[in-house]
Order: structure tokens, then sequence, then C-alpha cells
């Protein structure tokens, strides 16, 4: 029962699996009428959105991301000079606990490594970040979690005007200059945000990069792990997303 009751929820009542059941039903439709390229293009579609939607096909897109950053030993990460981290997303009237505002999931535990940084050693955190969707500074609600936490006010440096990752970086070098940066944001962003950030004018051998926030489950295999799902969905949307900006970004450049 317990099977399928999984079966049920996740191809007939939510996306992406029922998306995918009803294009799989369209392309036998469209088969028996013998119109056989449309059908295996829907087949085609059907299967993709699928495997992106599995935490197998996720994971192959989001794992080469993720696994060329791990976390710095502790020695490494205390020469930073000052603590940068950069937005992820806000919930702008969503309360988190006495909090008038939130963060998106990525935002926050990526606040929850800057705050660990400053823990173990004391010194200033720059947050960055400008929420084009909310139209409110993102770094304004990561000093207010940085407060609640417990860290110093004058000891945050609040940029709140960047609306990208490339933002992020300009206008954090002209407020923190050549210091040594411990750079903090997830995983799967660390790739594009450290390209960006040597585009921007820091020198790569003072960014020490701090990834949080991995998306990828080591999980052993199992037959869950077949499921669609709108989590993975999301996570394989992710790592499209850091692909495209690294290809554009190139491309600009060239």
């Amino acid at each position: 029962m317990f099977l399928l009751k999984k079966v049920i929820t996740y191809f007939l009542l939510l996306p992406p699996g029922n998306i995918v059941l009803l294009l799989t039903l369209l392309g036998l439709y469209l088969l028996l009428k013998k119109h056989k390229k449309v059908a295996y293009l829907t087949f085609a579609t059907a299967g993709l959105l699928y495997f992106i939607s599995t935490p197998i096909g996720a994971a192959l897109l989001m794992s080469p991301l993720e696994e060329k950053y791990y976390p710095p030993p502790k020695g490494e990460r205390n020469k930073c000079e000052v603590i940068a981290v950069l937005g992820g997303g806000i919930k702008l009237g969503a309360p988190f606990l006495d909090l008038p505002n939130d963060l998106n999931e990525d935002a926050f535990k990526r606040v929850i490594g800057a705050y660990k940084l400053y823990t173990e050693r004391e010194r200033p955190i720059a947050a960055s970040g400008y929420s084009v969707r909310e139209r409110y500074p993102e770094a304004a609600v990561i000093k207010d979690l940085l407060v609640y936490l417990g860290v110093k006010a004058e000891d945050i440096i609040p940029e709140g005007k960047s609306r990208d990752t490339y933002e992020n970086a300009l206008f954090l070098k002209r407020l923190v200059g050549n210091k040594t940066l411990c750079l903090v944001t997830s995983a799967y962003h660390m790739e594009r945000s450290l390209y960006l950030f040597t585009l921007a004018g820091f020198e790569r051998n003072r960014i020490v990069p701090v990834p949080v926030d991995y998306k990828v489950s080591h999980a052993p295999l199992g037959w869950f792990m077949l499921l669609p799902t709108p989590y993975w969905l999301n996570v394989s949307a992710k790592a499209l997303k850091e692909y495209f900006g690294l290809l554009f970004y190139h491309l600009k450049e060239k």
C-alpha cells in the first residue's frame, strides 16, 4: 500500500509526474493516429522531464558543479579578513520567529554558513543582494537574521543594490577592496561566483571558497529514486541555470 500511495501521489496527483503521464498518453494517442514524428517528440519530452525530475537525473546535472568544491579546513577559513555571503532569495512578509521577513532555503543556509564562520573568528560580514522579484534589498533581510542570531550590527556591511552575481562581485569589490575574502554561497553556485568575482577584479588567491547548501544526496539506491518530484526538478533547474550562466559570461568575455 505504501508503494501504491507513492506512485499515485507522484504520477497522478502532483507535477511533474502527472505531466509526464499525460505526455506519455498523448504520445500513445498520436502514435495510434499515425503521427509518428510528433509522437516520438512527445515521448522524448516526457522522458526528459521524467529524468531530470528524479534524484538520479538531478545528481548527474548537479554533481559536476558541487564536487569541485568542498568546505575548507578551519585554519584556512580563519585567514579571511571579510566574510562575503551572497543572497539567494527572500520571502517578504513571511515571518521567521520574531523577524518580519524570511529567506529562501538557499539563502538561509548561506547565512548560517556565514554565521558559523563569524563564531569561529569575529570579522566583518558583507551581505550582498537585492531581490528584483520582491523589490526589496535582500541584504537587509540577511542583516536582520544575522543580528537576530547574535552578530554585532556594526560588523555587518549590507550591500543591497546588486541584482545578480556579477553585480554582487562588482559592488563588493568597491566595499572590501583587496582584503582576503571568505566567499559563502551554495556549492552549485560556487564555480560561477568565483569566475565572476575574478572578472570583477578580485585576486583568485585571495578568495577562500566556502561552499554550503549541497543539493545532491548520496543515499543508497532504491526504488524511491525512480519517483519524479518537484524538488528534484527544481534542483535540475538550478544546475541548468548555472551552466547557462557560465556559458553566457564566457561567450560575453570573448
